[in-house]
């Protein structure tokens, strides 16, 4: 049996709808954050204590980071196609931006809340 591989086209249509649907879930506990355009989508998220989210880089031409301030912690630089992740164990509030572009507003927050 011949096995059909989705064009880019489809793939792209996936990865809209996903993305319109607030998050990309990649698994039960873990949730993509996609790097485009100088904007992290979703720049909001609200999370369950233990997920994981993983922000995948999707352009073309330029690297992101993802810096949290009030830890002074953070990605390395993520070049197109590259992928950071970190698992977040205690409720809060983790605001974040990208260092190289803090400049064009390229921020988002993380809210952490006890599962229920």
């Amino acid at each position: 049996m011949a096995r059909r591989l989705l064009t880019p086209v489809a793939v792209a249509t996936a990865l809209v709808a996903l993305l319109l649907s607030g998050a990309a879930q990649a698994g039960e506990d873990v949730v993509e954050v996609e790097m485009l355009d100088y904007g992290f989508h979703p720049a909001e998220l609200e999370v369950t204590v233990g997920t994981t989210v993983r922000w995948v880089s999707a352009e073309k031409r330029t690297s992101h980071d993802v810096y949290f301030p009030d830890e002074d912690t953070g990605s390395p630089r993520l070049f197109p196609d590259e992928s950071w992740e970190r698992t977040f164990e205690e409720p809060g509030t983790y605001e974040y931006y990208c260092q190289p572009h803090e400049n064009r507003d390229m921020r988002g927050v993380i809210r952490v809340v006890e599962a229920e």
